[in-house]
């Protein structure tokens, strides 16, 4: 029953987190554009990557725009704060937490490579295989090298799943 009852709460977040995706997450610069406009905040804090500044085409542009400084460091600063739970949670083996603060911390107008492929991971434990996908796209497409090698082999474990549930399905009928 509690698994039911996780497995519908994670539901209904994935289902907000990709009814806000487009708002969200629409037009990322990718890090060679953020470093010609100066954009980037380069974070130790992150493996190989910086912290792209998400401002190109998003619908809260004009907020941003008028924040004061004070306020867009708090918000990187809450950034950095929910990137550091969602990686304890993955280290942590947390699925469910790795999503709920790396879905948070993407909200802050921020992202980085490693985020988005924790999330694919934890995406994929949960048996959310469409968030995954799109998770494990982003990841590569943001530039984290790993994530390539990782989706080819999430797409394999798919087409498996696939003909094992048409299997069963067969295997039901008859």
């Amino acid at each position: 029953m509690k698994e039911l009852l996780l497995t519908t709460l994670l539901l209904t977040l994935v289902g907000m987190v990709m009814a806000q995706e487009t708002h969200y997450h629409k037009g990322l610069r990718t890090q060679k554009e953020n470093d010609a406009l100066g954009t980037v905040g380069a974070d130790p804090h992150f493996d190989g990557g910086g912290v792209y500044w998400s401002r190109v085409r998003n619908v809260d542009d004009m907020t941003i725009s008028k924040e004061t400084p004070a306020d867009s460091i708090a918000r990187r600063e809450a950034f950095m704060r929910l990137c550091r739970l969602a990686y304890d949670a993955y280290d942590a083996g947390d699925a469910y937490h790795t999503v709920l603060y790396g879905d948070s911390a993407l909200q802050k107008h921020y992202h980085t490579p490693d985020l988005y492929f924790f999330m694919a991971v934890s995406f994929e434990r949960l048996h959310s295989y469409d968030d995954a996908e799109w998770a494990y796209k982003k990841a590569m497409k943001a530039g984290y090298t790993a994530a390539l090698n990782a989706y080819n082999g999430f797409k394999d474990r798919q087409k498996q799943r696939k003909a094992e549930e048409k299997r069963k399905r067969k295997e039901k009928k008859q």
